[in-house]
């Protein structure tokens, strides 16, 4: 529990409480006109620090972790919220409406991650929406302090566009792609010289289901 609290709170300190990040991904749910009772997975939850984005649309919040300690504290945090670390459990509350892998996959390398996404896709309900969010590695990067910051992170398979959607266009068909640029300190200055960038693809188990209208963006 003392691990789970002090992720935590480093987290909260270093990134404003992820408050950009937060207002970023309700603004892309909400986008998805999804209705009040949905069901909605956080893949890879942690210390559930997105959950409120997920139940201030009135969304049926599940948290998903391999880290059980992690998952206590988020209970404690969170009781409105279902959180559990067994895939059976997950089978049992499927379908999903919406699944946010929210910068998990680039701790995970490529033949597990293939494992997951079959996985995911089996619990995504026919017409629902699953959403990758993951830090986008940036080859020859001229910046030292972007570099810098970049060794603080601890996942080892940070990828390129390329790279996220070639393994996850083996699974869903991507209807939305954009990159949204996240600040420490959730500063929202562009110029600001410790960031990541975060791809963000947002996509449909079928590629027959629903039109959605959206179009390619930049970086948000």
């Amino acid at each position: 529990m003392f691990n789970a609290l002090a992720n935590d709170l480093a987290q909260r300190l270093l990134t404003g409480n992820k408050h950009a990040q937060k207002v970023f991904l309700k603004r892309r749910l909400r986008a998805m006109a999804l209705p009040g009772s949905a069901a909605a997975l956080d893949f890879g939850c942690g210390t559930a620090l997105f959950a409120p984005a997920f139940t201030s649309l009135g969304l049926r919040y599940h948290g998903y972790d391999i880290d059980q300690p992690l998952l206590n504290y988020a209970a404690r945090l969170y009781r409105g919220g279902v959180f559990t670390a067994s895939k059976d459990l997950l089978r049992a509350k499927a379908p999903f409406d919406v699944i946010v892998a929210n910068c998990c996959f680039h701790h995970i390398p490529d033949a597990p991650l293939q494992e997951e996404l079959v996985f995911l896709k089996s619990l995504l309900a026919d017409a629902g929406w699953f959403i990758l969010i993951d830090i986008l590695a940036v080859p020859d990067d001229p910046s030292w302090i972007h570099r810098q910051f970049m060794k603080l992170e601890q996942g080892a398979y940070v990828r390129t566009r390329e790279a996220y959607r070639h393994n996850i266009e083996r699974h869903f068909t991507v209807r939305n792609e954009l990159v949204s640029r996240s600040t420490a300190f959730s500063l929202n200055l562009d110029w600001f010289p410790i960031y990541n960038d975060l791809l963000v693809l947002e996509c449909r188990k079928d590629p027959a289901a629903g039109g959605d209208g959206f179009a390619t963006a930049g970086v948000r």
